[in-house]
């Protein structure tokens, strides 16, 4: 008769919690689950270097990129093209991410290189307060839509400058309203920067496209012309598409 392992599903029980609740101390997990601490350091260490866990100043939460627990999703691909002079004037892979309840899906890779192992992220799924993809999208929704997406959002944890507070997000879609872009400034993985702009269609924001790669191709003092290029990009694709 085979029998259950408690290990596993004292595990399975962490994911679960870490899914609805992000960002949790280790004496908390251990108090809402009735383990002990002991046990529950040692499943959460196994499970931070399974990297399906991370842990950020004493707090735990689900890695997003690697989560096994992510349910799939039915998508409408949005499908585009994109100039190759923008991938070589910034020397940085572009991404088409559309909106999916809460998450953003990368639909799209378009790698500077023939490197096939970019396209690794395709069909990803993110939090959109973890991704200039998902916030380039959101900021442009409609009020009660973007509100409907932040009262039901869980506000992962990615890295210590995440912005996981509703109320600090609402400021920030409120920004990139106003610039016309998002940033994506080590919020979901350090050292790494990306920038969006929304894809409408019909006057309504349906996708978004992004650039993403580290501080060099992406300069801080450059932000501002490579999001008007984006932008560019961006009606273009309006027009040719929709």
């Amino acid at each position: 008769m085979a029998t259950s392992s408690s290990t596993l599903r004292n595990g399975l029980k962490i994911l679960k919690l870490l899914a609805q609740h992000s960002g949790q101390s280790l004496t908390t997990i251990s108090k809402n689950l009735g383990l002990n601490k002991s046990t529950t350091f040692r499943l959460l260490e196994t499970l931070v270097e399974e990297k399906q866990v991370k842990k950020i100043d004493h707090l735990y939460s689900l890695d997003h990129t690697n989560s096994f627990l992510k349910k799939p999703i039915s998508i409408d691909p949005v499908s585009i093209s994109v100039s190759r002079d923008i991938l070589k004037q910034f020397n940085t892979t572009a991404y088409v991410g559309i909106l999916s309840s809460t998450n953003v899906v990368i639909t799209q890779v378009f790698p500077v290189k023939n490197d096939f192992s970019e396209f690794s992220v395709l069909g990803n799924i993110t939090p959109v307060h973890l991704s200039a993809l998902g916030k380039a999208i959101v900021a442009f929704l409609p009020k009660d839509k973007q509100e409907i997406i932040l009262e039901n959002l869980h506000y992962d944890i990615g890295t210590k400058y995440t912005l996981s507070d509703h109320t600090i997000f609402q400021k920030n879609l409120n920004v990139i309203e106003e610039k016309g872009y998002a940033l994506d400034d080590e919020e979901s993985s350090l050292g790494v920067r990306c920038l969006a702009v929304p894809i409408y269609r019909n006057h309504q924001v349906v996708a978004s496209l992004g650039l993403s790669g580290s501080f060099e191709s992406l300069p801080r003092t450059g932000l501002v012309r490579i999001s008007k290029i984006l932008m560019r990009s961006s009606q273009q694709i309006t027009n040719e598409f929709f």
